[in-house]
């Protein structure tokens, strides 16, 4: 990730609101048969299936959503062509489960750790701090705290296909291979900005 990411002001205020939803976010969780389930969505914007293949029992479709590079999935589920831009079609979205763990804080953490946490970077590096006198404390664990996330954002993860069933319902599309995303420009913190809990049947 290059430093020059976290001298956009906008950046850093869009990662640590980001930062801000993800910590209200719940522990997964099963209740009444049904996983309460914290993620950030990716909404699908289009499906398209593959043609010239023999595929009986098995699709493979191009799939863009919003925020990801373009992804290729292959599954026995029939999705039909989709766009978004047609009314009265299901729903379908990609997300990234979440937890507080995605961050890379430890379960408890000392006052070493906190230092180390919070200047991932020397102190002499005005590159990206500028002067340190020019900041407070609180201001530089803000910078490191939107870094860690913009980091760990910017990596591949595992991805899973939901379909909307009803209102606030979604069932899980299984795929033959895991669904690896990963966001087109993770200084578009704009697109991450989807976070919710979702009750997966």
């Amino acid at each position: 990730m290059s430093i020059s990411l976290l001298q956009n002001a906008t950046v850093v205020e869009q990662a640590l609101t980001l930062c801000t939803r993800l910590d209200h976010l719940g522990a997964p969780r099963f209740a009444h048969r049904r996983l309460q389930l914290p993620c950030i969505v990716f909404p699908i914007t289009e499906v398209r299936r593959s043609r010239g293949q023999d595929q009986k029992t098995r699709f493979t479709y191009y799939v863009k959503a919003n925020g990801l590079k373009d992804l290729v999935i292959t599954t026995e589920a029939r999705l039909g062509q989709f766009s978004q831009a047609r009314p009265g079609q299901q729903t379908f979205m990609l997300v990234r489960p979440w937890n507080i763990h995605d961050l890379g804080l430890p379960n408890f953490v000392g006052d070493r750790t906190i230092k180390t946490l919070s200047m991932p970077w020397s102190m002499s590096d005005h590159s990206l701090y500028g002067s340190p006198k020019a900041y407070a404390p609180a201001d530089l664990e803000s910078h490191a705290r939107a870094s860690r996330l913009i980091a760990r954002l910017g990596q591949p993860f595992g991805a899973l296909l939901l379909a909307q069933q009803r209102v606030g319902e979604y069932r899980r599309i299984a795929s033959d291979n895991n669904i690896i995303a990963q966001v087109k420009d993770v200084t578009s913190v704009r697109d991450m900005m989807d976070v919710r809990t979702l009750e997966i049947l």
